[in-house]
């Protein structure tokens, strides 16, 4: 790699890197990009890399990491054979000239410290094109003309752990309360209609708990401690469904098959295509989304997908429960339409898998709902949480049980040091509440349900 090229290579960094400021100062110029130019952009190429059944940003994953190994162990060889032969065989010391000797003796490395330059420079200005400018494009909740959501003020945040009581405070406890008795009696009237689909009836149950802010549920310790108190026959018999997944998900339950995840995705497509003919900023065509192979490496980090900017892909978890597959799905297949906004892609994903016409994505989009919405209401009136909560139907309790359980597994320091990073990553891009602003989708909900009385 000659020093020209390095230099035409940094010549992008800075420009990406300033369009990447320009971005977050000028709106017009951001919304001019994402519909204009990424739209396109990301269509071609998603439509591409969505011929493939697999992941083609975990391939490539694992084809960088064996790359620089290789050619790190060649660079380093490389460069102690030329430091062995520069030496006076004569006499075993190094020549005169030893400058000049360790000069030639480094190359090698100086050769690998361009490539990893080169690859990192590509990885960035990929990033910046198709996803960083994207953070600061107007929201979708402003495109699509959903009013009185403020983003910089979020009630499920702040309005909520006040104290204050004021009536807003009080519509605001009032419409969450509405929202989650809403969000229960479709959770129930879903369920039932799954066990009739399976030719099953329901009768007995299980716990479930409460959202931790991430990705998903988390029970608190005195609910997982007394959860036999309910006076249910635990644990039940996991159903399974028409569509390969179970109700009632337990760790004996079947491992979601390539056939399950293929109609899964396909589903998904279709339930965002859909969406698209409400809201003319998500039409268009969408890839097929892709489980990881190796889902470990997501699990370990407490994540259930992730949309790659390097090849326009949404990928997911393929371990996850089966209930959250449908809603992660439509998350990350949101963030190719430009919504990088957490609470957002988390709303696009509810209103796609609830107007699905597919009853195991209502059911996910219900449950996800639920999770975000029912951690809210359990912080500003716990009592009227349990009370609704003991009225969801016994598979549902305990599918998110199970979930839970899940997760627990992978509640290690790797999680804690991936959200620390998530966490800088989502304040650098201008989301304030870092991590925590997963859970605005409940300021969302909360408008959209104001106003439409529903969340289809």
């Amino acid at each position: 790699m000659t020093n020209k090229i390095s230099l035409f290579i940094l010549f992008l960094d800075v420009i990406s890197f300033l369009i990447s400021h320009l971005a977050a100062t000028f709106r017009g110029f951001t919304d001019f990009y994402s519909h204009n130019i990424y739209r396109y952009v990301s269509l071609a190429v998603s439509s591409i890399t969505g011929l493939l059944p697999f992941s083609l940003t975990e391939l490539l994953l694992y084809a960088l990491i064996i790359f620089v190994i290789w050619d790190f162990v060649k660079q380093l060889s490389n460069s102690v054979k030329i430091f062995i032969n520069s030496k006076d065989k004569a006499s075993g010391s190094v020549s005169e000239n030893n400058a000049s000797v360790l000069r030639k003796s480094l190359k090698p490395m100086v050769l690998f410290a361009r490539h990893i330059f080169f690859t990192a420079s590509i990885l960035f200005i990929l990033y910046v094109f198709n996803c960083g400018i994207n953070y600061r494009r107007t929201s979708f909740s402003s495109e699509a003309g959903i009013t009185g959501y403020d983003s910089q003020k979020n009630i499920s945040s702040e309005t909520m752990n006040t104290g204050d009581t004021s009536s807003s405070k009080n519509d605001a406890d009032y419409g969450l309360v509405e929202l989650c008795t809403y969000l229960v009696e479709n959770i129930n009237l879903t369920e039932e209609k799954l066990l009739e689909s399976s030719q099953m009836s329901n009768d007995t149950t299980l716990a479930s708990g409460l959202y931790n802010g991430n990705e998903h549920p988390v029970i608190s310790g005195s609910e997982s401690q007394n959860r036999g108190d309910y006076g249910y026959d635990l644990p039940l018999s996991p159903i399974k469904l028409y569509n390969g997944a179970y109700l009632g998900e337990t760790y004996a339950s079947e491992r979601a098959s390539v056939t399950c995840l293929w109609e899964t995705g396909k589903l998904g497509q279709k339930a965002m295509e859909s969406l698209g003919t409400r809201f003319s900023r998500l039409s268009g065509h969408y890839p097929f989304p892709k489980p990881l192979i190796n889902s470990w490496i997501l699990s370990i980090q407490q994540v259930t997908g992730v949309y790659s900017p390097f090849t326009i892909e949404a990928n997911y978890n393929r371990d996850i429960p089966y209930y959250d597959i449908p809603f992660t799905i439509c998350h990350e297949l949101s963030h190719l339409r430009g919504y990088m906004q957490e609470e957002e892609a988390n709303f696009i994903a509810v209103l796609a898998t609830v107007g699905s016409e597919d009853l195991y994505f209502n059911y996910s989009g219900f449950v996800s709902a639920w999770v975000y919405a029912g951690n809210a209401l359990a912080k500003t009136d716990r009592e009227k949480f349990s009370e609704l909560y003991m009225k969801i139907n016994p598979y549902t309790r305990q599918d998110m049980m199970y979930n839970n359980e899940f997760w627990d597994r992978y509640d290690t320091k790797m999680a804690e040091v991936h959200e620390e990073i998530n966490d800088a990553y989502l304040k650098y891009n201008g989301q304030t509440q870092g991590v925590k602003s997963y859970g605005h989708v409940v300021d969302l909900m909360l408008t959209y349900f104001s106003e439409n009385r529903s969340l289809k």
